[in-house]
């Protein structure tokens, strides 16, 4: 290890404490049953804290003494919170839910919770749904999660310390490539991940190490590894589409990926049409709609021009074109595999018509990896989106406050600024 200045070290270590202290207060008060939003702000506390120690971080340790303290930081603050209920979302009970019922020898892509023929499955998970009348809109890799956690026991804990240890092999993984060595703590310590995988038991993560391996593996020519992990990465969510115009230069890859990709896909349109009001896909691809922010403007201006039904349809062809705009751009400008999957990330972020917090779990390793900030910054204000949380908890109603969605992408377009100028003469592991 190497020390420059003791006094950093402990400041350093007392940062360290006053987060672990503000998770494992979080981790009571949450089993007490407090309100949503007093989680949120303690969530948000725990920033000033995780800010101050990567600012500490620099030269203080070396990369192997960074990644063990990242690890253990990590699965000290996990562990707290896989034992406090997921108090910030129930997509939990739905995991446990859809594993369960291919254990019984049903589909959920066919057969939505509400169905009567499996009303004898209903338990406590089942009741804690939401959408009951909507079926699975999770791809094929996902549910192979939600059996093996089936087959582990079928409880919310082993969900979350799955997703504790998918954040930990992230961690390794960006320890790996990163040129930085406060690469690992920035990943490991990052509360909103914390929160996202140990306590509401999002699987995500999973998703985001998929795309930093797949296109990490890309920038060093290793195609077949790059395949497999884009395909591993769409199997998981969809997002892993990205990564398919990236192969565009190698035919057979290509040709080989997007058949992969269709074929993982295709059992969220193969078991119902997607005129079904019951169409899980569809409804989300249709009507999800919350936490955007360039998506307003385009469905805004498609709203002059047509009736308003019309209008969304075409403002989310719009995104789907522009996202695939900004793949064949990068293939032809051949931009480095990290920072073109990286631009695709944001660009498909920015422009979504539903950003939920946790899906910044797909960007952020690539961020860390890379050495930006801006993800970081945007994985701080996007707790801005849990402003309804108490009063949906509440009453099922869902408002997000317009000055606070402002306030979120204001930092976040602050961000990209300052880092645009700041890293417009500095090479990074995308080069």
């Amino acid at each position: 290890m190497t020390v420059l200045k003791p006094g950093r070290h402990h400041l350093f270590a007392a940062c360290l404490l006053t987060q672990g202290l503000l998770v494992f207060g979080l981790m009571v008060v949450a089993r007490a049953g407090v309100v949503a939003s007093t989680i949120v702000l303690g969530l948000a506390a725990c920033f000033v804290p995780y800010a101050i120690a990567l600012k500490l971080a620099r030269d203080l340790f070396n990369r192997t003494r960074s990644e063990q303290v990242a690890l253990a930081a990590l699965f000290v603050f996990g562990l707290a919170f896989v034992f406090a209920p997921p108090a910030l979302s129930d997509d939990v009970h739905r995991f446990l839910w859809e594993g369960r019922v291919w254990l019984e020898g049903f589909n959920p892509y066919a057969l939505a919770p509400a169905d009567p023929s499996l009303a004898h499955l209903r338990n406590d998970s089942w009741a804690a749904i939401n959408n009951k009348p909507l079926a699975s809109i999770y791809p094929p890799l996902s549910h192979a999660l939600f059996v093996l956690i089936g087959m582990l026991g079928g409880g919310i804990w082993t969900v979350k310390l799955l997703a504790l240890i998918a954040h930990a092999f992230t961690t390794i993984a960006v320890a790996r490539i990163s040129t930085d060595s406060r690469a690992p703590l920035a990943l490991a310590l990052n509360p909103l991940l914390l929160s996202e995988g140990a306590l509401n038991g999002h699987l995500d993560v999973l998703t985001g190490l998929a795309l930093l391996v797949s296109a990490w593996s890309l920038s060093r020519h290793r195609i077949l590894r790059a395949a497999i992990a884009t395909c591993v990465a769409v199997g998981l969510k969809a997002v892993g589409l990205v990564m398919v115009p990236l192969f565009a230069r190698r035919p057979v890859a290509f040709s080989v990926v997007a058949l992969v990709s269709a074929v993982v896909l295709s059992p969220l349109v193969a078991f119902q049409s997607l005129a079904d009001a019951a169409s899980g896909p569809a409804q989300f691809a249709a009507r999800w709609r919350g936490n955007e922010s360039l998506y307003a403007v385009i469905e805004w201006m498609s709203g002059q021009v047509f009736e308003q039904s019309v209008a969304i349809t075409v403002a989310r062809a719009g995104v789907f074109g522009v996202v695939l705009a900004v793949g064949a751009i990068s293939v032809a400008k051949r931009i480095p595999p990290v920072r073109a999957t990286r631009i695709l990330l944001w660009t498909t972020l920015l422009l979504s018509p539903q950003v939920h917090p946790w899906y910044l779990a797909w960007l952020l390793p690539i961020e860390v990896a890379s050495g930006r900030l801006a993800g970081l910054v945007w994985s701080a204000s996007v707790l801005c989106a849990y402003a309804p949380i108490d009063r949906w908890l509440a009453e099922g109603v869902w408002e997000m406050p317009i000055a606070l969605q402002v306030a979120e992408y204001s930092l976040v377009t602050a961000a990209l600024i300052i880092e645009g100028h700041y890293w417009r003469d500095r090479e990074d592991i995308s080069t």
